[in-house]
């Protein structure tokens, strides 16, 4: 450690290395924040001692909070166990009615509301807290302090995480936050959710440290979920931010998703959410609404998060669209003012569309029945279509142009184009059958996937720090469409692969999406020391550089494939038939006054100075008639045909044609009376 941390400094003991980076030893004990400064402490020099006033105060110890929460008990089923007995015998004496004929004063005593209740199982269940966040603090709960140390987090930190999640929620804006929500105030109120969002907000700015609120976030969680038995929005809606942001796509064989997710599911089905009720906000108070609002907020945006998995890892939806969801997007559109509120909703909505299509891919899979079932996937095919291109002309023109819609229409659009290419596991030889693969689909496909990585890659580097599971999601579905359209597909021969190489070019895509800008680096350095910090937005350009390595390999080797058969095509095919002499059929058709053969492999060869001189001084040779200056230069010879240009080289060996004739055994043919001798024979 360069620099001792805050807590060390204040205590004047030495800051010792932990067992996790950034963290030392006694803040790791004593469930501490770590906190260091970006440098060491200015000192006075050692000249002159100036003014006391001029002197720089010196730094001070920063603020810590700590969150309380509380958990419910069981109650003690001894305190009263004659009730309890009294509970058990009028339940066995329902089951089996009577045989004599109970007395109809003993049945008035029965109904009197003296009377006890009637037994019911879930009497002896936990009780369910309301849907209001305080209301964890009941009489029958206890601390969660009780059950070990009591974390300090550190208030100026905790302030700058709390304010960059306010740049990260348009992204998915499944809750509502306050402008004058600050941490303490949250403590107090939503000490959950608070804890939700500095544990996202600080594993977003570095995987390595400020690990204490992700481990306080999984210990309270079991705490009230498993142990306490906890049911309330509050646990609902932190969860759903946790799974939002928290970077689990690196380590995409992590099953802890998952298990969240259906945490948030169970608690959507406690809480009856997904149930279909009569809500009639106009005789609402303000804050009855309120509270109707953020139950729909949280049921649609815990809809969109197990979607966005279920959908990439092609998994059975476990909450369903339905009539009662669609009603939701609508009063929340007409009854909320804010705009967040009306991003929700058409996120909700298209991603549908993209379920609906995943189901529908999956369904090829199936052996069809019939010819019946065959058109009615069709149908629903190009009802899918309609309906998203009717979602898609109603979204206000302000809300288009959203990050989160925007990357959300692109996608759907290629999931409707290539839905079988657009996920995680490996198509299937026999998909060729499936009429969702098209080679004109496919080829479409490419011009969306381009369209998705144009407007990625414009924007700011910080903003990808900002994407929630949602984005980041279409941005990896989308990468493995664009590597997968960029060679050539087995599943559908007649997919032109260059030209949507050509299209998407995506290896340039890859180097803008991977590349490491010098803020990047120097925002990652720690202030105490030489090592980095690794946030969430540099190790995923490590593994998109991974990709882009991967990427060019593999695009050598196909390169390198294609060469191989051309040249093999070349050697073992005809030359009219492989297009090597097609540049001289055109003297066959009487054009050969336009062809160069000068620069063909044809070309008469010119006579150079020693053949010239060769041939004055031979008499031997005749160039033609005429006699004198006229008859001692050669004249070029003019070929008029294709045969004669690649013969005339014949003619220079005179004794070519004896040799041949004398190797072959072919006797010497002096005039025609031997050659018709030869053929009688």
């Amino acid at each position: 450690m360069n620099y001792a941390c805050e807590a060390c400094r204040i205590s004047k003991l030495k800051c010792q290395s932990g067992p996790q980076p950034g963290i030392c030893k006694r803040c790791s004990e004593f469930k501490r924040e770590c906190v260091f400064r970006t440098g060491p402490r200015t000192r006075r020099p050692k000249g002159s001692r100036p003014e006391a006033e001029t002197l720089p105060s010196p730094p001070g110890p920063s603020k810590t909070f700590s969150i309380d929460f509380t958990i419910p008990i069981d109650e003690d089923l001894h305190d009263d166990l004659d009730d309890l007995r009294e509970k058990h015998e009028r339940f066995i004496d329902d089951l089996v009615p009577s045989i004599e004929e109970d007395d109809p004063e003993d049945n008035l005593a029965m109904m009197s509301p003296s009377a006890g209740q009637t037994f019911d199982f879930s009497d002896l269940s936990m009780p369910t807290p309301s849907l209001t966040t305080a209301s964890t603090a009941s009489t029958h709960s206890r601390p969660v302090s009780s059950l070990g140390i009591k974390p300090q987090f550190n208030l100026d930190s905790a302030e700058k995480l709390l304010e960059s999640f306010r740049s990260m929620l348009p992204y998915y804006p499944c809750i509502v936050l306050p402008d004058d929500a600050d941490v303490r105030s949250m403590a107090r109120g939503m000490p959950f959710v608070l804890l939700a969002i500095l544990a996202v907000t600080s594993c977003s700015s570095s995987l390595q440290g400020h690990s204490l609120y992700d481990e306080e976030f999984r210990k309270v969680l079991g705490l009230k979920f498993v142990a306490g038995g906890e049911r309330s929005l509050e646990l609902l809606q932190g969860l759903i931010i946790y799974c939002a942001w928290y970077p689990f796509h690196l380590r995409p064989k992590n099953k802890q998703l998952i298990q969240y997710l259906r945490m948030a599911v169970d608690i959507v089905h406690d809480l009856e959410l997904d149930e279909e009720t009569d809500i009639n906000f106009s005789a609402q108070s303000p804050e009855r609404r309120e509270i109707k609002l953020q139950t729909i907020r949280a049921y649609l945006s815990c809809f969109y998060n197990v979607s966005i998995s279920s959908w990439s890892w092609s998994k059975p939806y476990t909450l369903r669209y339905t009539s009662w969801m669609a009603k939701c997007c609508d009063m929340l559109e007409q009854y909320s003012d804010l705009e967040q509120d009306h991003i929700l909703a058409w996120l909700v909505r298209l991603q549908y569309i993209s379920n609906e299509f995943e189901e529908l891919h999956r369904g090829y899979k199936k052996p069809v029945t019939s010819e019946q079932n065959e058109h009615h996937r069709k149908f629903i095919r190009l009802g899918l279509e309609t309906q998203l291109r009717d979602f898609q002309s109603k979204i206000p023109g302000h809300l288009s142009t959203t990050p989160s819609i925007l990357m959300a229409s692109l996608a759907t659009d290629a999931s409707i184009l290539a839905a079988p290419l657009m996920q995680t596991l490996r198509p299937r030889a026999d998909d060729t059958a499936n009429p969702l693969i098209d080679a004109s689909r496919l080829q479409a496909a490419t011009y969306m996937a381009r369209a998705f990585f144009d407007y990625v890659t414009s924007l700011p580097a910080e903003q990808i720090g900002y994407f929630c599971h949602a984005d980041l999601g279409r941005l990896i579905l989308t990468i493995i469409l664009a590597y997968r359209l960029s060679f050539p597909l087995p599943m559908c021969p007649g997919y032109d692969y260059a030209q949507g190489r050509k299209v998407m070019d995506f290896g340039a895509v890859l180097d803008k999406l991977s590349v490491i800008d010098d803020d990047d680096d120097a925002s990652s350095k720690t202030g105490g020391g030489s090592t980095k910090k690794v946030n969430v937005v540099i190790a995923f350009k490590v593994v998109l550089r991974s990709l882009k390595a991967k990427f060019d390999k593999k695009s050598a080797e196909l390169e390198a494939a294609a060469a191989a058969a051309e040249n093999h095509r070349r050697t073992h095919t005809c030359p009219m038939l492989d297009g090597s002499l097609d540049q001289y059929l055109p003297l066959w058709e009487g054009q050969q006054g336009n062809m160069n053969f000068a620069s063909s492999s044809y070309a008469t060869p010119s006579l150079n100075e020693s053949t010239l001189s060769a041939a004055m001084n031979n008499p031997a040779l005749s160039f033609g008639a005429g006699s004198g200056a006229a008859a001692a230069y050669p004249k070029p010879a003019v070929f008029h045909d294709l045969w004669a240009t690649m013969t005339m080289g014949w003619a220079m060996d005179e004794n070519m044609g004896e040799d041949v004739q004398a190797d072959a055994g072919v006797p010497d043919l002096q005039d025609g009376e031997d050659y018709a001798n030869l053929v009688r024979l």
